[in-house]
């Protein structure tokens, strides 16, 4: 505990000592409440209910720091880059955005998309407005931490009525040089009345490098808009993502999920959905590929605070080895929201008998004219269908890599864009027992 307690004090003085030159009252104003509740809480502990399982002891008995220049990308790093085909590109290396590989300057129209260093400087636009407004910070450590800190990200707005073909494809990457390195971007989303957005947030990170990244995205969606949202999270063995995706959603408007953990030492994604308007819809889907060694945790908030309101959640996990896994959700429907429906599922399949997986669904309902549901399970492969397979000839070995191909590729057919959906197929492929042969046969 002395640790902790000395590691909360060492980020105090880090904010303390930070550059205030170019900071707007109003955004220094949220900083410093931000930092306040962080220093009350404090990093959480086992004793604390919504993080008793998440294994942070290798984050907080380091201290991370931002950077103050960008590592080299290696060819890996280099051959990732570009994966969304015909997206607009922004790139940020060791947290710090890359002006040169980013393409902010060929935007189309209906969208706008500024640097957070700019946005705050706009009196009474989208950020003083929004930015860190809907967000709890004291809700999340990390989220206050980000709040406090960040200095890199975008503010996405998208003009009423536009509806961009386009997507945009944020590109977080830390090198193999960032060892003690955090990475705190934030992003805001503001999606106009009737209006349509897509943006794809990926995360890679170098083997080797044990460094944090600590993301906070907050959306915005006005009456009758959408935004689809894509998350691709691919750390490195050493890497940490402790992130936060918070929606407010209008009256008839819509917000798309997609998030997939692909890699990375301890990885955690808190989503945050408030149906503030009648009419107004969530989907969250996720999966979670969880190998030896690692760590992948969810935790899901979706409040229904307006009538006729409707919400679904399909999360699944695969863990091989000696891995774990963490699935937490609640759906909470407040005493006027009446008519709501809701859903909520979790899907864990067991490679290992040494993989460990926690499902925990919650439902928490105030109104009485509602349709809600919620299950959860935990298992192996069904053998029987393995013995069919290999009466047909395919060895076991194949025939465990495509049954858990089929289980977790339901996840990944919604994906809209071809090119993202085959990339993540790859990294659903390459956990698979039986790998080439699995390719071979599909």
């Amino acid at each position: 505990m002395a640790a902790v307690a000395e590691q909360n004090s060492v980020y105090l003085q880090d904010f303390q000592q930070r550059d205030r030159a170019s900071e707007p009252t109003w955004w220094g104003t949220r900083r410093e409440a931000a930092m306040q509740r962080f220093e009350a809480a404090g990093f959480p502990s086992r004793k604390v209910e919504a993080w008793k399982q998440t294994k942070l002891a290798h984050v907080t008995q380091e201290h991370f720091r931002a950077a103050t220049s960008a590592g080299e990308l290696d060819q890996d790093a280099q051959s990732r880059l570009a994966v969304v085909d015909d997206a607009v590109r922004i790139v940020f290396v060791d947290g710090i955005l890359d002006a040169e590989r980013s393409q902010l300057d060929r935007l189309p129209d209906g969208l706008t998309v500024r640097t957070l260093a700019d946005a705050l400087q706009e009196s009474g636009g989208v950020a003083e407005t929004h930015l860190a407004r809907h967000a709890d910070a004291e809700a999340h450590p990390f989220l206050a931490l980000n709040t406090a800190f960040t200095t890199e990200g975008v503010v996405i707005e998208v003009g009423s009525g536009a509806a961009p073909e386009q997507p945009l494809e944020l590109v977080h990457v830390m090198t193999a040089g960032a060892g003690s390195v955090a990475s705190w971007p934030r992003v805001l989303i503001h999606g106009a009345t009737s209006s349509e957005v897509t943006v794809v947030q990926r995360y890679y990170g170098a083997n080797g490098a044990a460094y944090l990244t600590s993301p906070v995205t907050e959306i915005i969606a006005d009456a009758n808009s959408q935004v689809n949202f894509y998350q691709h999270v691919e750390e490195g063995d050493q890497g940490a993502h402790l992130g936060v995706i918070h929606a407010t959603v209008d009256r008839d408007a819509r917000v798309k999920g997609h998030a997939l953990h692909a890699s990375g030492r301890t990885v955690r994604t808190d989503f945050y959905v408030n149906l503030d308007g009648p009419g107004g819809d969530a989907t969250l889907n996720g999966l979670y590929l969880v190998r030896n060694g690692q760590f992948a945790d969810i935790h899901t908030w979706v409040r229904h605070n307006a009538d006729h309101c409707t919400s679904q959640q399909l999360m699944k996990g695969v863990l091989e080895g000696k891995s774990e896994a963490v699935f937490d959700g609640m759906i909470h429907v407040a005493r006027d929201a009446q008519q709501t429906d809701a859903d909520q599922q979790n899907r864990n399949l067991l490679l290992s008998p040494k993989a460990l997986a926690h499902s925990n669904p919650r439902l928490e309902i105030y109104a009485d004219d509602v349709k809600c549901g919620h299950g959860s399970t935990v298992g192996e492969l069904d053998e029987d269908a393995v013995l069919y397979m290999r009466t047909r000839g395919i060895s076991d070995e194949e025939a465990r890599g495509v049954l858990t191909f089929a289980f977790a590729n339901e996840m990944l057919e919604p994906v809209a864009m071809q090119s993202l959906r085959e990339y993540e197929r790859e990294a659903l492929l390459s956990l698979l027992p039986g790998e080439e042969a699995v390719r071979k046969l599909l």
